[in-house]
């Protein structure tokens, strides 16, 4: 098992938790995770990629995990930030070119890097979990919902069954899997209940008046190989959604999984593989030829 490093870069005066495998070399995969989420989601996924020789970064989004949270959330709390976040966490560890793997937020944020003509060359392949270019109202409504009023609970068992509920689409694990994912899901308030370990005002720029995402045209405009993960009971990315995409997109690689919704969970071993295969086959232009002649 490669080592993992938990290191707390400062990005634009906010300290940034990211999870670092081989932290000196490989070619890069950064992976980046959903709105109310944290980067404990791809640890299995880490370990798969660093086997291999790549090097994995995973950060906690500001405001979610062990990162820090913003000082303004309604001006730091939006796509154009954690864009310029991700930007400059690659400028920290000197990363001119990487894979992205995404989901849901993370996933719009990658899509976002590879479609700006100024960013678009440091994404060399784009994996998408369960997400396009428009969220359903439904779907929008109930994270919403969830995300905008924590619970909070007096019991660790009570706060457990809560999440395992909530993270139910995500398919079946296991209890090693379980108690791995919402043990980083959950903190401790100042009167010593638990609730959910994100800060309750990451949707603090969001209203129901906000104009409904539109990235159709940003799609459109990908050039990098791009593969999508569709749980085929999600909300979230609904079949109507991934047609599409494919059309729009006619190369794109499409991962179907039954049993989930949204979105399909990287602790599962399979899952795993279609995410590794797809990025050994989609080396990053140039990176073989520059460690040889480091050699």
């Amino acid at each position: 098992m490669s080592q993992m490093l938990e290191q707390y870069p400062v990005i634009n005066g906010r300290e940034i938790h990211v999870r670092a495998w081989n932290p000196e070399g490989g070619e890069t995969v950064i992976c980046w995770h959903g709105l109310a989420r944290n980067g404990i989601d791809f640890m299995a996924l880490g370990e798969d990629l660093a086997a291999k020789g790549y090097r994995v970064l995973v950060p906690d989004t500001l405001g979610r995990g062990l990162s820090e949270w913003a000082q303004d959330p309604a001006k730091e709390y939006n796509y154009a930030n954690y864009v310029d976040l991700a930007v400059k966490l690659m400028d920290f560890y000197c990363c001119d070119r990487a894979h992205w793997v995404g989901t849901s937020m993370g996933g719009i944020i990658g899509m976002l890097l590879a479609s700006n003509p100024t960013h678009e060359s440091r994404i060399s392949s784009l994996i998408l979990n369960d997400v396009g270019p428009e969220v359903p109202a439904d779907a929008l409504k109930r994270i919403v919902n969830y995300v905008k009023t924590p619970m909070t609970f007096r019991r660790y068992s009570e706060i457990y069954q809560y999440l395992q509920t909530l993270y139910h689409p995500f398919g079946s694990h296991t209890t090693e899997q379980w108690q791995t994912m919402i043990g980083a899901s959950v903190r401790r308030l100042d009167n010593g209940a638990y609730t959910t370990h994100y800060d309750p005002r990451i949707l603090d720029a969001y209203s129901e008046t906000s104009p409904p995402m539109n990235l159709w045209r940003q799609f459109g405009k990908l050039k990098q190989p791009l593969m999508l993960m569709h749980g085929l009971h999600s909300d979230v990315l609904t079949k109507d959604i991934v047609k599409h995409m494919r059309e729009a997109q006619p190369t794109m690689s499409v991962n179907y999984y039954l049993g989930c919704g949204h979105a399909p969970n990287l602790f599962f071993k399979s899952y795993r593989h279609d995410v590794t295969h797809f990025i050994d086959l989609h080396p990053i232009i140039g990176m073989q030829e520059e460690q040889r002649d480091a050699g």
